[in-house]
């Protein structure tokens, strides 16, 4: 029964000489570890550490999705500006800034117009005057030019509604 211990222990040494190789930032983690490993078979422990899992996914994906945004925002001004400048290649002169519904999608200029001209909108009445086939789409479309400040948003009941922006 000591040989089989003795092997045991060797092996462990073993394996925390090679884990000390492969992330030497392991053994700073190794106490965290073991304090974790006592807790592993409390259900109540687990489900705490999938919950700070998925709160820092969800902190991730946000930041992942501000990221995507501006990126795509400054490739839209750097075609906007290459276009420009290669029709008037010839004659140097300062471009105009564009105003910011100049620079978005066509699809959310219309919705920017028609919050205009009716003064307030909901998500079934731009859904209705777009052609989407549900109402999930127009809302979404509202709710990133809220987030991006061309809209105000009310709610009135269950019925939230756009309103334009007072510059």
């Amino acid at each position: 029964m000591e040989s089989h211990d003795s092997i045991k222990d060797s092996s462990k040494v073993l394996e925390g000489e090679i884990l000390k190789k492969m992330s030497p930032k392991f053994n700073e983690l190794n106490m965290d570890i073991q304090e974790i490993y006592k807790h592993n078979k409390d259900p109540m422990f687990m489900a705490m550490l999938l919950f700070k899992l998925a709160e820092e996914r969800e902190k991730t994906n946000k930041i992942l999705e501000n990221i995507f945004d501006k990126y795509d925002q400054i490739m839209l001004k750097l075609k906007t500006e290459s276009t420009a400048n290669n029709t008037n290649s010839l004659t140097p002169t300062p471009q105009p800034q564009l105003s910011s519904t100049q620079i978005l999608p066509e699809q959310d200029q219309m919705i920017i117009h028609l919050v205009h001209t009716r003064g307030q909108v909901s998500a079934e009445e731009v859904r209705a005057e777009l052609g989407y086939k549900g109402s999930n789409a127009a809302s979404q479309r509202l709710n990133k030019l809220f987030k991006d400040g061309h809209l105000n948003k009310i709610q009135s009941g269950r019925k939230v509604l756009y309103l334009a922006r007072n510059l």
